[in-house]
C-alpha cells in the first residue's frame, strides 16, 4: 500500500517536471525564434512600405498622366482654352480686365512633380523598436541565445523523472517552512477560547 501511494506521487511529480520541462525548451525555441526571425520580419515590414509607396506613387503619377492629357486634349481641340492658355503664360491683361492677387498656392498652375518626394507611411506597429533592437544590436542577439541555451542545458540536466525525488523534497521542506512561517502568525484556538471565558 506504502509503495503504490509513493509510486503516484512520484508519477504526479514526474508530470509535473514534464511539463516544466517543456514549458522551459518552448521558452528557449521562442527566444531562438525570435533572434532568428527578427531580421527576416523587418526586412518584410520595409519592403512592404516600399511596396506601399511605390503603390501611392504609381496613382499619383497615373493621376497626373490623366490630368495632363486631359491638358493636351484641350489643347489641341479647344481654341478658347489655347487663348486663355496663352494669355495667363504671357501675363497678357485684356482691356478692361481687373486682376485679383491670389496666393501662390491657389493659382491655376500646373503642380511640379518632384520624383524624389518620398511619400510618408506611417507604421502603427508598437513592436518595430523591439524587432530593430532584435535584428541590430548584436550584444542583445548574443545575451538571448545566451540565454536560450542556458534555459535549454539546464533543462537537460535537471528536468528529468530521475529527479522526481528532489523536487518532491523541495516541495516538501517548501511547504513545511511556509507552514512554520504562517503558523507563527496564528492565533491558536486555545488562546480564542481563554478570551472568550474573560
Amino acid at each position: 500500500m506504502f509503495g503504490r501511494e509513493n509510486q503516484n506521487e512520484e508519477s504526479s511529480f514526474g508530470w509535473i517536471i514534464s511539463l516544466i520541462f517543456w514549458i522551459f525548451l518552448f521558452i528557449a525555441a521562442s527566444l531562438f525564434a525570435s533572434i532568428v526571425l527578427a531580421p527576416r520580419y523587418l526586412s518584410y515590414l520595409n519592403l512592404r512600405n516600399e511596396y506601399h509607396a511605390n503603390q501611392v506613387r504609381l496613382v499619383t503619377l497615373e493621376n497626373q498622366v490623366e490630368y495632363l492629357r486631359q491638358v493636351a486634349h484641350s489643347l489641341e481641340h479647344d481654341s478658347e482654352f489655347r487663348s486663355e492658355v496663352a494669355r495667363v503664360d504671357f501675363d497678357a491683361v485684356r482691356p478692361g480686365e481687373e486682376r485679383i492677387a491670389v496666393e501662390p498656392n491657389l493659382a491655376l498652375d500646373i503642380p511640379e512633380w518632384n520624383p524624389n518626394h518620398k511619400i510618408p507611411l506611417t507604421n502603427g506597429f508598437w513592436y518595430l523598436p523591439i524587432l530593430k533592437v532584435l535584428s541590430e544590436n548584436q550584444k542583445v542577439r548574443s545575451s538571448i541565445l545566451l540565454i536560450a541555451a542556458t534555459i535549454v542545458v539546464l533543462s537537460f540536466t535537471f528536468l528529468h523523472e530521475s529527479q522526481s525525488r528532489q523536487l518532491e523534497t523541495i516541495t516538501r521542506s517548501t511547504r513545511n517552512m511556509v507552514g512554520f512561517v504562517l503558523s507563527r502568525y496564528r492565533i491558536s484556538e486555545e488562546f480564542l477560547e481563554e478570551e472568550g471565558r474573560e
